[in-house]
């Protein structure tokens, strides 16, 4: 079959990470496929990055796969018989507007993250009698270019992170619903400062001092009552040390030397430096909600609970992503709380979970999208 992939592959973020993973696994498989990259945002990933699939050409396609914000998603049988959205889907659908679904609803087939999330979504097309398909699609990491050991750590020339245990957070701390407030506030409630620990809060994007340190201190202003400030433990914080987000290579060398990465994302899709994490073996604390944690579960990571919320949120946007008519799921800090602390002191749990990631590599290297492109809905 002859497969035409179009997706933000070139972007340096989120989505140009999980759409290269994406097109990898597509790329393992028995077909015939051309790829074409547009961008979502001004974020390129390299001036000099081309796909060798960019070259191939075909008068016609059997399947066509947009990765792309709905509203930028269309169909025209004239350029593929078979039309197939991966929109990024990241919560769950409890009743969603008929209009709200034209992406969908246009579309032979949806690839969603998570079998939870393709369940909710197929229930609420069937109401609307839609014939579109929805498939779980198991996650997929680009690791072609991770390579397992760079030049260069984090604690070098830092003695505050020398001999100490490092919890970790890449992210944005001003997008509620990637979790950082619930993991500052579960850290400085399970520690102290006489704990050799330090949370390392890997920023993304550069963002100011000033708003860095307002959300600290609201942070440890919650804890301050019961825990002054001179008894609580280390927060270290590491902006992007070249440009104005975080590389691939600083983002590597976070994982390598850090011992426990935290990311309870609010949301239920895959995030791809949540699977880097595992593959660094890191040990990454998660939601059980998290479709990481459904495909993977306790073997590979720590799983925390939550509670069910709609996604009403200020950052929630834009509005055709993120209605009322959805939820997510929100970290209980103590169930995190107490998770960090055991990731700390029970070393055997988490010598487990390391060999268990450490086979992820192997498992990455190999993963094809062959049945998922034949209709079945595991490899």
């Amino acid at each position: 079959m002859n497969v035409l992939f179009v997706g933000p592959y070139r972007q340096n973020d989120e989505w140009g990470r999980k759409s290269r993973s994406v097109l990898k696994a597509i790329q393992k498989t028995d077909h015939n496929v051309t790829s074409r990259p547009i961008y979502l945002s001004n974020s390129t990933y390299s001036d000099s990055y081309i796909e060798e699939s960019e070259f191939n050409i075909s008068n016609e396609y059997d399947i066509l796969i947009q990765f792309l914000l709905q509203p930028y998603t269309g169909y025209n049988k004239s350029i593929a018989k078979k039309h197939i959205g991966i929109f990024n889907t990241e919560t769950i659908s409890n009743q969603i507007p008929l209009g709200q679904l034209r992406s969908e609803l246009l579309m032979d087939e949806v690839w969603a993250d998570s079998p939870t999330i393709g369940n909710s979504l197929q229930n609420i097309l069937n109401s609307y009698e839609s014939n579109t398909k929805v498939m779980a699609t198991p996650p997929v990491l680009d690791v072609e270019n991770l390579p397992e050991k760079i030049n260069g750590s984090l604690r070098e020339g830092d003695i505050s992170l020398q001999n100490k245990f490092l919890f970790y957070y890449i992210g944005n701390i001003l997008e509620e619903k990637e979790g950082f407030k619930e993991t500052c506030l579960a850290y400085l409630n399970a520690f102290t400062h006489k704990d050799p620990v330090v949370l390392v809060i890997a920023l993304e994007n550069r963002i100011g001092d000033e708003q860095i340190s307002s959300i600290l201190d609201n942070c440890r202003n919650y804890i301050k009552k019961f825990k002054p400030y001179a008894n609580q433990p280390h927060i270290r914080v590491v902006p992007p040390q070249q440009g104005a987000v975080l590389n691939k290579r600083e983002r590597i060398a976070i994982h390598i030397d850090g011992d426990c990465m935290v990311y309870p994302s609010y949301t239920v899709s895959i995030n791809s430096i949540m699977l880097e994490g595992a593959l660094y073996k890191s040990t990454p604390i998660i939601n059980k909600s998290n479709a990481c944690y459904e495909w993977f579960g306790e073997e590979n990571l720590w799983g925390i609970d939550s509670y069910e919320e709609l996604c009403i949120s200020e950052n929630a946007y834009p509005l055709y992503r993120f209605t009322s008519g959805e939820s997510w799921y929100k970290p209980i800090i103590k169930s995190l709380s107490e998770t960090m602390k055991e990731a700390y002191v029970n070393k055997f749990k988490r010598d487990k979970k390391i060999k268990e990631n450490s086979k992820l590599r192997k498992y990455f290297e190999e993963a094809s999208y062959n049945n998922i492109l034949d209709g079945k809905i595991s490899w």
